[in-house]
C-alpha cells in the first residue's frame, strides 16, 4: 500500500484513480476504487486526513453530480424555456386546422391522455434540494449554485426519517398546481388557433385538455396506513383548493371585464362553496374513529345549504350563460372558454382521482362473500361467467358513512367511498379504479359487479395492472376473455374505452427492463388485436406507470425519445390501422418526477412536449422498422434475455448481496414500506423501487444493463445488424448501454473487499497494537467470509456478461468508447471510494470499543455486526445508552444534608472519551454516508 497521502479534493482523487488504472495491464487484479478507499482509510486512521476534510470532498463530488443532473434537466426541457416549445405545439395545431374545422374539432375534442402524479418511496431528496435543482435548471447562476451548496451541505437525515403521506400529498399538489397552469396555456393556444382559422365557429369548441391526475392519498396497494377517511379528507381539501382557483379566475375575469355581470352570481356561489368545503375538510381531518365526531362530519358534508356545490355542471352552465352574454367580446370569450375547458377537465378537484387496490383484496370478496373460487385455472372461466351473470342484474344499494365506518373489506370500502365522493363531493369526476397484480379476469369482473352494486359504474374506469411476467404473458387472453363476456363489453362501450395500466417496475425487476419493455409493447398490441373485433369504435386507455429511472423504463434522453419508448410509433400506427383511438397516460413519480413540474417553466415545457406527443400522427417510418419483421430473431433474443434475468434473480449469491449490507445504502424515501410484509423471501421481498435503488447504490444497474451480452451469442452478427437498422431495437439497446455507463465492477468488488476477512488481517499485521486489536475485532465479525464470496461471485457472473456486451457495443454505429466510459465514471468512482473508506473507518471505530457489560444484553460482536450491516444510526443510539455522556449529577442531588460528596464529580459518571473518539465520529460518518447515498441518485436522475 502506498504511503503517499491523497489530498482530499476531486482533482487529486481523480488523478490517483487514473494512476491506479494504469497498473491494470501489469496487474489485472488492480482495483483503483478500492485502492483509493484503502489509502484514504489509512490517512484517516493515522490522523493525516480529518472527517471535516472528507466531508469537503463529498460535498465537492456531490455538487458536481447534482449540477450535472440540473444541466441534463435543463437540456431535456429545451433550456427551461417554454417559448422554445409552445410554438411547436401551435404549429402542430395550425397544421391540423388547415385540414378544416371538423378535423380540428376531432383532434382537440377527443381525449388523448394526460399525466398522473404517483408517489411510492421516491422522495429521497429533501424539498430544499429539489427546489435548488429546479432553480439551477431554470436560471443557473451564482445564487442558484449557492442554494445547491447549502442544500447538499445540510444534514438531510431528519427529512428522510420524517416523510409522511401528508407531506407527499402536499408535494403532489404543488406539482398539480404548476401542471394546471401549463394546461391552461395549452387551452389558450387551442382557442387562439381556432379563432384565427375559424372565426365563426371557435366559440363552439369544447376541447378535451390533457388530463392531470394523482393517486397520492388514494393508492392502497402495498400499504395499510391509508384509511377511507384520509382519502375523503384529501379530496375535500383538494376540492376547496380547486374552488378557490375557480373563484380567483372568475374574479380576475370580472376585474378585467367589468361588464360581465352574469358572472357575479357564480362568484358569490363559489365563495360560499369554498368556505363550506374548507369546513368539511377540517371536520373530516379530525378523529373519525370517534363515532360522535364522524356523525358531525358526515352530517355537515351531506346537509343541504347555500355552500353545497357537488356538480361542476353548475359552474359550466353559468359559464355558458356568460359566454352567450359576451357577444362579440372576443377577449372575454377567450377567458371564459379557457376556464370552461379546465372546469370540464378537472371538475371539482385539483386532479382526477386514481384509486388503487391489490387484486388479492378483491379476491377476498370473491371467496369469502360471494362464495366463488378466485384461484381456479383456465383464467377463471367458471367464476368469470358467474360474476358476469351477477353483474348483469345488480341490486344497487345506497350507502352512508356508517356503512363506511363499519365495513371491514378493503375492496368493498373503496367502492363505498367512490359512491360517497360522487354523491357528496364531486358528482361529475371520472374515477380510475386500478387493480394491481391482475392475473385473473374474474378479479376485474368482480370489480364491475361491485361497481354496479354500489351504483358507481357510470363514473368508474376499472383498470387492471399488468406488470408481473405471468400477467404480461397472459394479458392478451385475459382481455379477450373479459370482452367475450357481454356485460364487460357493454361496460366498455358505455365508458367509450377500455382502461389498462402497464407497470415497468416489477416486470423490469423479474425479467430485466429491456425484456420487460418488449413484453409491454407486445401486450399493447395483443390487447389492440383483442379489442378490434369485439368493441369496434372503443378507445384504449393505456396508463404507463414507468417512474423516472432507467430501472423503471424512463428513457434518459429527450422527452420525444422517452414517450416513443413507452408507447412506440409502431403501436400507435397499429392502433390507427385497427380503428382504435389510444388514450395515453404517463406517470411522473414522486420527488424525482415532480421535478419536471417544480416551476411554472418546467411544467410548461414538460406539458408542451407531452402535447406534441399526443397530437403527433403515427409516423410512416414505423412500418419499415425491421424489429417488426424479423420476429424470429427478436423473440429469440427476448426469450434468451428473459431467461438470463430469471436465472440471475434466483441466484442465492445475488439474494445475499441484496440483503446483507446493501439495504443500508438506501435512505428512507417515502411513507410506503420498502419491503413486502409477508410472502416470498430474498429479492422478491423487496419492492421494485427499493430493489433498483440497491443496484444503483452498488453501481450495478444490472436489471437494465445486463443480459444482452449473454443473449444470442451465436447470432451476434445478425443482432448487431438489427440494432443498427432498427430504431426500436436501437432504442432498447441504447437504454441498456446508458445503464452500462453507470455500471462499475471495480466498485462492486471494492465492497466485497471491505467484507473480506483477509483484508482486515492484512491491515492488522501492518498496524499499531491498538489498531491491530480493532482490526481483529472486525475480522472476527466477518470471518465466515460469505458476504465477500457472494459479492465476488456475483461480480464474476456480471463480468462475463458485460464483457460480451462491451464487445457487441463496440460494433454498433453509435457506441461509446471505452476510454470515455472510464473518464465519465471518475466522479462516480471517487464517491464510492470515499464511501468504502468511511465504512472501513466505522468498522474500525467500533472495533476499539471496550468490553461491554452483560447487563446490556449485547456484545461487542453484536455491535460490530450492526455497523457492518450499515445500521449505524441504530448503533449510535445503542452506544449512547450503554455509554452515556457525563452529567452534572452532583447538582441534582445538592440538597442532601449528609456531609460528603468529595468523590462525586461529573467526569466520573460518563464516557466522554468514547463519545468524542467513537460515538461522535460514528454519527458523523452516518451523516456522510447518507449524503453519499443521495449523491449516487443523481447520475440516474432518480432513486430506484
Amino acid at each position: 500500500m502506498t504511503t503517499t497521502r491523497i489530498e482530499p479534493t476531486l482533482a487529486a482523487a481523480g488523478e490517483y484513480l487514473r494512476q491506479q488504472a494504469e497498473r491494470i495491464e501489469d496487474d489485472p487484479m488492480t482495483n483503483s476504487v478500492f485502492a483509493l478507499a484503502q489509502t484514504l482509510f489509512r490517512d484517516i486512521e493515522q490522523g493525516e486526513t480529518g472527517l471535516d476534510e472528507v466531508a469537503g470532498l463529498i460535498e465537492e463530488a456531490h455538487l458536481l453530480a447534482v449540477s450535472q443532473r440540473a444541466e441534463r434537466l435543463r437540456e431535456r426541457h429545451s433550456g427551461a424555456r417554454p417559448e422554445a416549445v409552445w410554438p411547436q405545439v401551435q404549429a402542430r395545431l395550425e397544421s391540423v386546422a388547415a385540414e378544416g374545422i371538423e378535423a380540428f374539432r376531432a383532434a382537440v375534442e377527443q381525449a388523448h391522455g394526460g399525466v398522473v402524479f404517483t408517489a411510492h418511496p421516491t422522495f429521497s431528496l429533501s424539498p430544499e434540494l429539489r427546489v435548488a435543482i429546479a432553480g439551477e435548471a431554470v436560471r443557473p447562476g451564482a445564487d442558484t449554485r449557492a442554494a445547491l451548496q447549502k442544500a447538499i451541505r445540510a444534514d438531510a437525515r431528519d427529512w428522510n426519517r420524517s416523510i409522511t403521506l401528508t407531506r407527499e400529498h402536499e408535494e403532489a399538489q404543488a406539482a398539480l398546481l404548476n401542471a394546471a397552469g401549463a394546461q391552461r396555456h395549452f387551452a389558450g393556444l387551442i382557442f387562439d388557433v381556432a379563432r384565427a382559422q375559424f372565426p365563426a365557429d371557435w366559440h363552439g369548441l369544447r376541447p378535451a385538455l390533457p388530463t392531470i391526475a394523482s393517486w397520492v392519498g388514494y393508492d392502497l396497494d402495498g400499504r395499510t396506513d391509508i384509511q377511507w377517511y384520509h382519502s375523503i379528507t384529501f379530496r375535500l381539501a383538494e376540492k376547496a383548493e380547486q374552488l378557490r382557483r375557480y373563484h380567483a379566475r372568475v374574479e380576475a375575469i370580472l376585474n378585467t371585464h367589468p361588464g360581465a355581470d352574469s358572472l357575479a352570481q357564480l362568484l358569490e356561489r363559489l365563495e360560499l362553496a369554498v368556505g363550506e368545503t374548507a369546513i368539511q375538510a377540517a371536520m373530516f381531518s379530525g378523529d373519525l374513529q370517534d363515532p360522535d365526531h364522524l356523525v358531525d362530519a358526515a352530517n355537515r358534508l351531506t346537509a343541504e345549504g347555500p355552500g353545497r356545490l357537488t356538480n361542476a355542471g353548475d359552474i359550466l352552465a353559468a359559464l355558458d350563460s356568460a359566454l352567450t352574454a359576451a357577444g362579440d367580446n372576443a377577449a372575454l370569450a377567450r377567458e371564459l372558454l379557457i376556464l370552461r375547458a379546465q372546469v370540464d377537465s378537472q371538475q371539482l378537484g385539483t386532479g382526477r382521482i386514481h384509486l388503487r387496490v391489490n387484486a388479492a383484496q378483491i379476491a377476498n370478496v370473491i371467496r369469502r362473500e360471494l362464495n366463488l373460487d378466485a384461484d381456479e385455472r383456465s383464467l377463471g372461466r367458471l367464476t368469470l361467467t358467474e360474476l358476469s351473470r351477477r353483474a348483469a342484474v345488480p341490486k344497487a344499494v345506497d350507502v352512508n358513512f356508517a356503512d363506511l365506518f363499519l365495513e371491514q373489506s378493503t375492496a368493498r370500502r373503496q367502492f363505498m367511498m367512490c359512491a360517497q365522493i360522487l354523491k357528496h363531493i364531486d358528482a361529475g369526476s371520472p374515477i380510475r379504479f386500478l387493480i394491481a397484480e391482475s392475473e385473473n379476469p374474474a378479479t376485474v369482473m368482480a370489480a364491475l359487479y361491485l361497481a354496479r352494486h354500489y351504483g358507481v359504474n357510470g363514473n368508474l374506469d376499472i383498470s387492471p395492472l399488468f406488470e408481473t411476467p405471468e400477467a404480461l404473458e397472459t394479458g392478451g387472453r385475459f382481455i379477450e376473455r373479459l370482452l367475450d363476456e357481454p356485460e364487460f363489453a357493454t361496460y366498455v362501450r358505455r365508458r367509450g374505452h377500455l382502461s389498462i395500466q402497464l407497470g415497468f417496475s416489477d416486470s423490469g425487476r423479474f425479467i430485466g427492463q429491456i425484456a420487460g419493455n418488449m413484453a409491454i409493447e407486445r401486450i399493447h398490441n395483443l390487447i389492440l388485436r383483442a379489442m378490434a373485433p369485439r368493441v369496434p369504435g372503443a378507445g384504449l386507455l393505456i396508463f404507463n406507470t414507468h417512474g423516472e429511472s432507467m430501472g423503471r423504463g424512463a428513457w434518459p434522453g429527450t422527452f420525444e425519445q422517452r414517450f416513443d419508448h413507452l408507447l412506440t410509433p409502431w403501436t400507435r400506427a397499429n392502433a390507427h390501422e385497427l380503428g382504435i383511438r389510444i388514450i395515453h397516460e404517463s406517470s411522473f413519480q414522486g420527488g424525482d418526477g415532480y421535478l419536471h413540474f417544480a416551476t411554472p417553466e418546467l411544467a410548461e415545457t414538460t406539458l408542451a412536449h407531452w402535447c406534441l406527443h399526443l397530437l403527433a400522427p403515427p409516423p410512416e417510418s414505423a412500418a419499415t422498422d425491421p424489429f417488426y419483421t424479423r420476429t424470429d430473431l427478436v423473440w429469440d433474443f427476448y426469450r434468451a434475455l428473459r431467461a438470463w434475468h430469471e436465472r440471475f434473480f434466483s441466484n442465492a449469491d445475488y439474494g445475499r448481496l441484496l440483503s446483507d449490507f446493501a439495504p443500508g445504502f438506501v435512505v428512507t424515501a417515502g411513507s410506503r414500506q420498502t419491503r413486502r410484509p409477508s410472502g416470498a423471501a430474498g429479492p422478491r421481498a423487496l419492492r421494485a423501487i427499493s430493489h433498483n435503488a440497491e443496484l444503483q447504490q452498488l453501481a450495478i444497474p444490472l436489471n437494465t444493463a445486463s443480459g444482452i451480452g449473454s443473449s444470442l451469442q451465436r447470432e451476434t452478427d445478425r443482432l448487431v445488424d438489427l440494432v443498427n437498422a432498427s430504431p426500436r431495437m436501437s432504442s432498447l439497446v441504447q437504454l441498456a448501454w446508458r445503464a452500462r455507463l453507470l455500471t462499475s465492477l471495480p466498485v462492486l468488488r471494492g465492497y466485497a473487499a471491505i467484507y473480506n476477512p483477509d483484508v482486515w488481517i492484512a491491515h492488522a499485521r501492518a498496524a499499531s497494537p491498538e489498531e491491530t486489536s480493532a482490526y481483529r475485532g472486525v475480522y472476527y465479525a466477518l470471518r465466515d467470509g460469505e458476504t465477500a464470496l457472494s459479492v465476488n461471485r456475483t461480480a464474476n457472473l456480471l463480468s462475463i456478461d458485460l464483457d460480451r456486451f462491451d464487445r457487441l457495443l463496440a460494433r454498433l454505429d453509435e457506441a461509446p468508447s471505452t476510454a470515455s466510459r472510464h473518464e465519465d465514471r471518475i466522479n462516480l468512482h471517487i464517491i464510492h471510494g470515499v464511501r468504502q473508506a468511511l465504512m472501513m473507518r466505522a468498522f474500525a471505530l467500533v472495533g476499539r470499543l471496550p468490553r461491554i457489560s452483560e447487563r446490556h444484553d449485547t456484545s461487542l460482536r453484536d455491535i460490530i455486526r450492526l455497523v457492518t450491516s450499515l445500521r449505524i444510526a441504530e448503533c449510535v443510539e445503542l452506544l449512547c445508552r450503554i455509554f452515556p455522556p457525563s452529567q452534572d449529577r452532583l447538582s441534582l442531588l445538592s440538597s442532601l444534608e449528609e456531609a460528603g460528596g468529595g468523590e462525586s464529580g461529573p467526569g466520573q459518571y460518563g464516557y466522554d472519551h468514547i463519545h468524542s473518539q467513537i460515538i461522535g465520529p460514528l454519527d458523523r460518518i452516518d451523516q456522510m454516508l447518507h449524503q453519499i447515498s443521495l449523491a449516487l441518485n443523481h447520475p440516474h436522475d432518480a432513486v430506484g
